[in-house]
């Protein structure tokens, strides 16, 4: 891994700075929902202590104890309506309200779905009723006490719905003054009748003042002529109905007084019925947080425990009900209708005091949605965000650059020390020193110190072959006159032995000598060489036969197989010495009688001269040094049975010392015709061929 790769992982670590800043985050986020929890309490309980003062204003439709009449189920319920509706018997307008059921007693089959609102002191109805077989009212009969029916019931009078056909019904009342009773027509109630699929639907308008705070329905089925008084079912089973609930304005415009962005307050009674209610959740300031930041910011904050319930309106939470019952308390909830959102709710009791008796009559209930808090922490985690990065930028462009700096110092070292030293060994240029006060300078100055010594030694070695060459001679030439002196003098058998030993070895000893020169002069004649043209496959040819004559104990043979023209610009001279260091080479390893075979072929645009023998394999650990100086890959065996096979040959045992000197010169004539040089085992696993391939 690179040091820019390296650095730019460690700065991976100032990932712990926005990482600590969101633990800050959660935990302001924590203390501001208890901070709003504290507000939303005390908020509600104000209000709730406000109402407590004036408890009437709760239900100003009635007049009676207040801790019995508003806990009756009995009472009609209306839903407050934004927006009039337009009565024509069908209920478009009446989609936000929610109906009610009222079963027949006598027969389940038939029920009744109802459903009440209030909007400007008018009193509305939607019924609808299940009925397969309507009886239309007939008028000759009665206007009131015939046909299928609806009556409201009121604190005034019993006004009476029926209708001999579809459309504007007429409201009607009986008034009895005493002596007679007679019927009336109440023109400031609008109704309309309209048929339905499984019955009738009936919608009306009445206004308040006519009800005097008090109202109940029934509905009667009258089957043909044969009215069944066990056919009528009302709501109500007393002969007064009871006062109704709804939600007075004066209340509602009460609360707005307490009201904040954001915040939804409610009134509820001990039935669950929503007596006022004012505000909702969404916000009324601008937010101009990315959705990806808000995104990230909710997903960072969502510390909220998984066991909240999910919120529902006009549900008995718990809050409601432990309000209810004379405590204050607080509840968080899921937000149903946005993920990652959550609800506050708190509830504070309303309590009528009467003497030393206190009674809960209704709690106030505060929500408020935590998009307002987020909306703090979504400013204040883009705020971090932007900073973080901001930093993690700087200091990682920082590390980078540095990182970029090193590495190219590191680089310019490495690419000096490659260009020092060439791959035959050869010192090509002086290593650059380095100022610098740091470990890369201190480094530098180190490693060229190092190169510096290796040059003097490589020298040293690149000239002892010479040096040893000139300081042996005189010593090696005094050993061999004395030697032939010996031979003047009457000597024992023994001491010719001796004397035979030593002459052998001082031969040795001056092969040696010969050779380590040899190797100079070719360095010598290779820098005055001059090339010419030379056909070379008549060169091998002529080559061949007297490498035949040489190696006796072995069979060369040259195998032609060039298609194309074999001239080659080289020098003759420096080629003959090649192949004569190439199959002395193959010779000394060749069993008796075995192959070599001097082959000249084309292989991709070029010639390729190899030289194979039969014979022991390259050791694998080897090969690549198989060219270098004063290199020998013989072991002990192959030196034994090399000086067995060529016992009778002369020039071999001149030859028998086996410096690696001889592929080292075959390298160096090679490489001056800019040609490339391969040693590998033969496909049979039966020897070893070397392939030198000429542009």
């Amino acid at each position: 891994m690179t040091l820019n790769k390296q650095l730019l992982c460690v700065s991976l670590l100032l990932l712990s700075i926005p990482w600590a800043g969101c633990q800050y985050l959660q935990e302001m986020d924590t203390l501001l929902r208890n901070s709003e929890n504290r507000a939303l309490i005390a908020s509600t309980e104000a209000i709730a202590a406000s109402l407590s003062q004036n408890p009437s204003q709760l239900y100003p439709n009635q007049t009676t104890n207040l801790g019995q009449i508003s806990h009756t189920e009995r009472s009609v319920y209306f839903d407050a309506l934004e927006q009039a509706p337009l009565i024509d018997g069908y209920d478009e307008e009446w989609q936000q309200i929610p109906s009610k059921t009222l079963q027949n007693p006598n027969n389940p089959a038939k029920k009744t779905k109802y459903k009440t609102a209030i909007h400007n002191q008018q009193l509305l109805f939607l019924f609808e009723i299940t009925d397969d077989d309507i009886v239309y009212n007939n008028p000759s009969r009665s206007l009131i006490h015939d046909g299928d029916r609806i009556i409201l019931h009121t604190g005034l009078n019993d006004y009476t719905f029926t209708t001999s056909s579809a459309g504007y019904v007429t409201a009607r009342y009986i008034k009895d003054d005493g002596k007679h009773k007679s019927t009336y027509r109440e023109s400031a109630i609008t109704a309309h009748w309209q048929d339905s699929e499984t019955g009738y639907r009936l919608e009306v308008a009445i206004p308040a003042e006519l009800s005097n705070g008090r109202i109940s329905f029934s509905v009667i089925d009258q089957h043909s002529e044969a009215f069944n008084k066990s056919e009528q079912y009302q709501l109500h089973s007393s002969t007064e109905p009871p006062f109704y609930i709804y939600q007075p304005k004066a209340l509602k415009q009460q609360l707005k007084v307490f009201q904040k962005p954001g915040q939804k307050l409610s009134i509820i009674d001990q039935q669950g019925l929503t007596l006022a209610s004012s505000g909702d959740f969404s916000r009324t300031q601008s937010d101009s947080t990315h959705w990806l930041i808000k995104a990230l910011s909710r997903a960072i904050l969502k510390t909220q425990p998984n066991h909240y319930s999910n919120y529902e309106q006009q549900s008995q939470r718990h809050e409601i009900s432990q309000a209810l019952k004379g405590k204050t308390t607080a509840q968080w909830y899921k937000d149903t209708q946005r993920s990652n959102h959550y609800i506050a709710a708190t509830a504070a009791p309303i309590i009528r005091h009467t003497g030393q008796d206190q009674t809960v009559i209704a709690t106030v209930v505060a929500e408020q949605s935590s998009e307002q808090l987020a909306a703090l922490t979504d400013g204040a985690f883009n705020r971090l965000l932007s900073l973080s990065f901001f930093a993690i930028l700087v200091v990682s462009l920082g590390l980078l650059g540095y990182a970029s700096w090193l590495s190219w110092r590191i680089k310019r070292l490495s690419t000096a020390a490659t260009k020092v030293i060439s791959d035959d060994g050869k010192w090509l240029s002086s290593f650059p020193k380095s100022n610098a006060k740091d470990e890369i300078g201190e480094l530098t100055r180190n490693y060229g110190q190092l190169l510096n010594r290796i040059k003097d030694y490589t020298e040293y070695l690149q000239t002892l072959s010479r040096k040893l060459s000139h300081e042996l001679r005189t010593p090696l030439a005094v050993i061999h006159s004395s030697l032939d002196n010996l031979n003047n003098q009457a000597l024992d058998e023994k001491s010719e032995v001796y004397q035979l030993r030593a002459k052998e070895g001082a031969l040795r000893l001056g092969s040696i000598l010969n050779a380590m020169s040899e190797a100079s002069r070719v360095e010598e004649s290779i820098e005055q060489a001059e090339l010419e043209t030379v056909k070379l496959d008549e060169l091998l040819t002529s080559v061949s036969l007297a490498y035949q004559d040489i190696h006796t104990h072995c069979q060369v043979s040259f195998i032609n197989q060039a298609t194309t023209d074999t001239s080659l610009l080289a020098a003759p001279d420096l080629l003959v010495q090649m192949l004569d260091k190439l199959v002395d080479n193959a010779a000394s390893f060749c069993p008796e009688k075995g192959n070599i075979e001097i082959t000249l072929s084309n292989h991709k645009n070029t010639l390729q001269l190899s030289v194979a023998n039969d014979g022991p394999l390259l050791p694998d650990k080897m090969q690549g040094q198989l060219f270098d100086n004063m290199v020998s890959l013989r072991d002990e065996k192959s030196r034994n049975s090399s000086n067995n096979s060529n016992k009778t040959n002369k020039t071999n045992k001149t030859n028998n010392s086996h410096l690696g000197l001889g592929l080292h010169i075959v390298n160096l004539i090679v490489k001056f015709h800019n040609a490339q040089i391969t040693a590998d085992n033969r496909n049979a696993n039966n020897g070893v061929i070397f392939s030198i391939s000429f542009q």
